[in-house]
């Protein structure tokens, strides 16, 4: 699954045409958090006053989801038995093992020990092929089936049985999310919210629906430097997975970072890059990661099974090929 690649440049491309009365201004906020960039767009006089309750919301996400802290809830699963985690972590959770259920396991969120074999994943990042016994080895502890999820006397809890749960293709959306209910909670029904590239927009732009540009893959281009598609959106998260900025030779081959839990290996599918649009940013983030492993064809029919989820997927080739669901055009400016 891709880990930490998100393609999505959410820049403001401008915007529908305005109303008659003059746009509220607008402000803009950003930081560092969960081992990547944020930012912050509201329709406010000022922002600064609000940075506390984005970096809050930011903060809670990675003490309880991160897996670089020794102190957060999903280092303790997995140091193993059953560990007290926070509703928050539970759902987020929840959703990840729904998700693996429905792919067949072509999405996994206990997929780290094999990033971890590969170098994709650890403090010593040495990306090679791991010898057949290592893999073995990583691939018995990988599997969504064995992680329990359960409640005792309305307090969740999980056993990974001692496996590693890895969230890092859902929990940068889950952050966004949170941080645009505390936005919505201050009264800030216009805003946008970006985390590594997931993004979550809510009511209107500078004037009028949200626009966001999603990044052409191109190999080694730069964020926003071209376009493949102009989206505009409102009250959805949107996030794209692609490959194309992270290959590696690896024994003359080149490979990426997304995983496929099945093999064990690299996914090796058509997709040059899956873009989803979803009611929540959580669901479209896990969802990219998806589609991805899953490949062109099955992953649009994934997609097109799920209630208010769109995506565009673009077919590695030449020339690419793009493909979308069959409601994806509402989110194309007309």
């Amino acid at each position: 699954m891709a880990v930490g690649i998100r393609t999505l440049l959410p820049v403001l491309l401008g915007a529908c045409a305005p109303s008659e009365a003059p746009p509220a201004p607008s402000c803009a906020l950003a930081g560092q958090a969960l081992g990547t960039t944020w930012n912050v767009r509201v329709r406010a006089s000022e922002c600064e006053s609000l940075r506390p309750a984005v970096e809050g919301a930011l903060a809670e996400v990675d003490q309880r989801m991160s897996t670089w802290r020794d102190d957060s809830e999903l280092s303790a699963v997995r140091r193993g038995g059953r560990v007290p985690v926070s509703p928050e972590t539970a759902a987020v959770v929840r959703e990840a093992l729904d998700l693996a259920a429905s792919t067949g396991g072509a999405y996994d969120p206990t997929v780290q020990p094999l990033m971890e074999v590969w170098g994709f994943h650890g403090k010593d990042r040495r990306i090679a092929e791991p010898s057949a016994e290592a893999l073995a080895e990583a691939r018995a502890q990988v599997g969504w089936e064995r992680v329990q999820l359960g409640w005792d006397g309305g307090a969740p809890w999980i056993d990974a049985g001692g496996t590693a749960l890895d969230l890092s293709s859902i929990a940068k959306g889950h952050a966004v999310d949170r941080v645009s209910l505390a936005l919505s909670r201050q009264g800030l029904a216009d805003h946008m919210v970006e985390v590594g590239g997931e993004v979550r927009v809510a009511g209107s732009g500078p004037a009028g629906l949200w626009r966001l540009g999603v990044d052409a893959p191109e190999e080694g281009s730069v964020p926003g430097q071209s376009f493949v598609a102009v989206l505009q959106l409102t009250n959805q998260g949107l996030a794209t997975s692609g490959n194309y900025r992270n290959l590696v030779e690896v024994d003359g081959r080149r490979v990426h970072h997304t995983m496929d839990p099945r093999t064990g290996r690299p996914a090796m599918t058509d997709v040059a890059s899956a873009t989803v649009v979803a009611p929540t940013c959580r669901q479209a983030d896990a969802l990219a990661t998806a589609v991805m492993a899953l490949g062109a064809e099955a992953g649009l029919a994934l997609l097109e099974g799920l209630p208010d989820v769109e995506g565009l997927v673009l077919v590695a080739g030449d020339p690419l090929v793009q493909r979308t669901t069959t409601g994806m055009d509402a989110a194309f400016p007309h």
